[in-house]
């Protein structure tokens, strides 16, 4: 490891209150360093460190293993959903009679593989100038959206899962009520029908402007609350679900990504998040006109299994 390295690691390894001196004192030193272009091959290793404890740090923060099932598999492993698992029947009969056997049935899916992605390009001037400015923020840039993207990928399935009017044996698990006269009713009509068909937990999930509606049906907000405020996390209860208000964000053109009139209501045996492997790929790339690419990727597949056993619920507010 060069001394380069040692001093960034010295430096993000100091304690908080320190951070920020050592930062710096170190600056300049850091800046002249990554100037120089035998040095560029450097950051290869720094990126693989950098992305990599984003990475690290979005998983801890991540909520998705308490709305759905997440679990990490080998990097060339397949992962599948069985579900409907049935056949054995235990039964009484008169003494001595023979035993009728069955055999096992189930229904299995195989999870989806894709890839979570993240570019950022930085010019060559932003490393030079100030090193530690540029480097914390690709690296919060990287821990805020890598974050964010479990979640996000949970909603926009749940939304093209369930167009408003989706029904489940005739019961409703998608549905429009006026936000001004939303009701404990008009919230339960969904919220029953998921807790009929769930095997476990059931969480509520929305931004704070839509949960703010709870508010006024029954949310009863958890202690921690009035101590912090929530980003993205769970803030109480509803009727015995578990409220999770998750941060809403803006993307590259300043739109707001996640709708603030909608809540979802997810059972954890409503889907499964899989990850391949442990460890991300990270690469610095250099690109035309002294900028480099930082990017990275993980295998992963999120798969919706118990959209047809209503194990999830959407509401609309208009």
């Amino acid at each position: 490891m060069t001394n380069a390295l040692h001093t960034i690691k010295r430096v993000l390894d100091a304690p908080e209150d320190q951070r920020k001196l050592l930062q710096e004192q170190t600056d300049a030193e850091l800046s002249a360093f990554f100037s120089k272009p035998q040095n560029h091959g450097v950051l290869n290793e720094l990126a693989y460190s950098i992305v990599g404890m984003a990475w690290s740090d979005a998983m801890v923060e991540d909520i998705t293993a308490k709305v759905i099932e997440v679990k990490t598999v080998g990097l060339n492993d397949r992962d599948y959903i069985e579900e409907d698992l049935r056949g054995l029947r235990a039964y009484w009969q008169g003494k001595g009679g023979d035993i009728m056997s069955h055999t096992i049935r189930h229904s299995r899916a195989e999870m989806p593989r894709e890839e979570m992605v993240a570019a950022l390009d930085m010019h060559d001037d932003d490393v030079v100038t100030s090193f530690w400015g540029a480097l914390n923020d690709l690296s919060n840039q990287y821990r805020e959206k890598l974050a964010q993207l479990p979640l996000t990928r949970l909603i926009q399935l749940i939304q093209d899962a369930l167009p408003v009017g989706s029904t489940v044996d005739g019961e409703s698990i998608s549905a429009t009520f006026a936000a001004s006269t939303l009701t404990d009713d008009n919230v339960d009509s969904v919220l029953t029908t998921v807790r009929k068909f769930a095997k476990g937990p059931i969480s509520i999930l929305g931004s704070s402007w839509a949960l703010h509606y709870l508010a006024n049906v029954g949310l009863t907000f958890g202690d921690n609350v009035a101590q912090e405020v929530f980003r993205t996390g769970q803030i109480g209860q509803y009727k015995g679900a578990a409220v999770v208000q998750i941060e809403n964000f803006e993307d590259f053109d300043g739109s707001r990504v996640l709708p603030d009139n909608e809540l979802w209501i997810v059972a954890q045996d409503a889907g499964r998040l899989t990850y391949y492997g442990n460890a991300p790929k990270v690469a610095v790339l250099r690109r035309a006109s002294f900028y480099q690419r930082w990017e990275t990727a993980r295998d992963a597949g999120m798969l919706l299994y118990g959209v047809q056993h209503g194990r999830l619920g959407r509401i609309v507010l208009s």
